[in-house]
């Protein structure tokens, strides 16, 4: 039973210190494996999850479990400067577990922007590696009791410290992608060189040294209509002389592009390894989560070591921002003094209705602006809605909402900021009274950002100003269905940008009282 036993083990370990660098069906849980690079491809922070459940004719299982995490650093600018991720994999293969393998890898990537949304990312990985063979599962003639059976218990009489080995590798990897305003990646590539060092990881003494391995991935949008978009993609991945080709096509159908509830949609997968099995899967991305489930199978050809594998993962993100700069000296320009006032401007005291009859005042066709008034809010938007009554008795009146008054918040905020100052609430709680007294009142709020950053964060940032005011009126016991709000970020300056003042006025947020009787 004994040299049986020593036998199979040897067969194994003689066979995985040869085995192929295998790859993930669903890797884009799995990045780190692909491409260390990748740490640095997002403004997001990442912690992802991967299980693998792969069948075998021999009638065991491989079972592998990932966990990558990522975190990308951001300049005070808004610029996705470098990135760096810690990557760990459990790995268990044959009856009862016997072979297993664990590693913890450090990455780290710097990007270099080359051109208006694209990037090119060098990236590096340390890994630590740890092989072993488990007996524990395994009984012997020495843990047999007579008229019993086995009794784990019972020392197994085999000696398994021969059965080790770790070491570490070393990895490197050049990635290239290209994104559009929304953030979602048009097209990318990949090519990363794992294991270069080649190191020692013979379990007996014979000299036996780890395999390197050569990743190329590619990717790109080729149809896009509607809420259905097409990426095809390939995985090319070639260990000592053995090549693996995985190519397919990612479909996906956006369910939701609200900024408020943030991009949905789902990703059908359709692949096939070349000469081994094909996969369809099926995953739903959401703006701080992906989860996905994978199925391997057999295509024209049986393969034995894999008979079905299934997958599952999970991914959870959230955006990381910028950290506030130290201005410094320009700090002191941002004084409540130097900028104008927390509200300042228009008011809109005329609304456009359909022409009045010869005689009547003919400036009812246009718009008047001037500076808010100090009088009561209450009493101010109450004045409007009479005058919008009386134009609607003497001409024709359109049952759409009417604009009453118009204003900007200049809240003075420092970068990335949307904290509400003194000046603005009050101003929003005469508005919460106002909204009280007239409820067929409505509120649109607009967030704008100066152009200090990437677009697609400013567009956050916008949004998220605007939010803020529609929480804060909520607080006030207005209700939500009363208030939209929307976000421009840097598309809609009041100026060039061109000196700190001119940036903290963009910094704003818009605000308009709509009425419909």
């Amino acid at each position: 039973m004994k040299i049986i036993v020593v036998s199979i083990l040897f067969f194994v370990c003689i066979t995985a210190s040869f085995a192929q660098y295998f790859q993930f069906s669903q890797y884009n849980f799995t990045t780190q494996r692909i491409n260390p690079a990748e740490v640095a491809s997002s403004d997001n922070a990442t912690l992802s999850f991967d299980y693998r459940n792969q069948a075998t004719d021999g009638g065991f299982h491989l079972t592998s479990n990932v966990v990558n995490v990522s975190y990308p650093f951001i300049s005070p600018r808004g610029n996705r400067w470098s990135g760096v991720g810690l990557s760990f994999m459990d790995d268990r293969s044959g009856q009862a577990g016997i072979f297993n393998t664990q590693e913890a890898g450090l990455s780290y990537a710097l990007n270099v922007p080359i051109a208006k949304l694209q990037t090119i990312s060098l990236g590096v990985k340390a890994l630590y590696q740890n092989r072993k063979v488990d007996l524990d599962g395994l009984y012997t003639g020495a843990q047999y009791v007579p008229d019993r059976g086995f009794n784990e218990a019972l020392a197994s009489g085999e000696n398994t410290g021969q059965f080790n080995t770790d070491f570490f590798t070393f990895s490197t990897g050049l990635y290239w992608q290209k994104i559009n305003k929304e953030g979602t990646r048009l097209a990318y590539w990949g090519v990363s060189f794992f294991d270069f060092n080649k190191p020692k990881n013979s379990f007996l003494e014979q000299e036996s040294h780890l395999n390197s391995t050569f990743v190329v991935s590619l990717g790109f949008r080729t149809y896009h209509r509607g809420n259905v978009s097409m990426f095809p993609e390939l995985l090319y991945t070639r260990s000592a002389s053995n090549n693996v080709l995985n190519a397919g096509l990612i479909t996906r159908y956006d369910l939701s592009t609200s900024r408020e509830q943030g991009p949905t949609h789902l990703n059908f997968i359709t692949k096939y390894v070349i000469g081994r099995s094909g996969i369809i899967g099926l995953q739903l991305y959401k703006e701080n989560l992906t989860i996905g489930l994978s199925y391997d199978f057999p295509v024209i050809v049986r393969n034995v070591a894999n008979t079905g594998a299934v997958e599952i993962g999970i991914e959870l993100r959230k955006l990381v921002i910028p950290r506030k700069r130290n201005i410094g000296r320009s700090k002191k320009k941002l004084t409540p003094s130097s900028v104008k006032p927390a509200v300042k401007k228009e008011v809109t005291n005329k609304i456009p209705v359909k022409k009045a009859p010869v005689g009547k005042d003919s400036r009812a066709d246009s718009l008047e602006t001037k500076t808010i008034l100090k009088e009561d809010l209450t009493s101010r938007l109450k004045k409007k809605k009479d005058s919008v009554n009386a134009s609607a008795t003497t001409g024709t009146f359109q049952h759409e909402p009417l604009i009453l008054e118009k204003a900007t918040l200049d809240f003075n905020f420092e970068f990335n900021s949307a904290d509400v100052n003194k000046k603005t609430a009050q101003y929003l709680d005469d508005l919460a009274q106002a909204l009280h007294d007239n409820p067929e009142l409505k509120i649109q709020l607009v967030g704008h950002t100066d152009n200090v950053g990437s677009e697609k964060f400013n567009l956050k940032l916008s949004h998220h100003r605007a939010q803020k005011i529609k929480e804060y009126l909520i607080n006030k016991g207005v209700e939500e269905k009363r208030i939209s709000v929307d976000g421009k970020g840097m598309k809609e300056p009041l100026n060039d940008n061109s000196t700190a003042e001119m940036r903290a006025l963009n910094r704003r947020v818009e605000l308009t009282i709509l009425y419909q009787n």
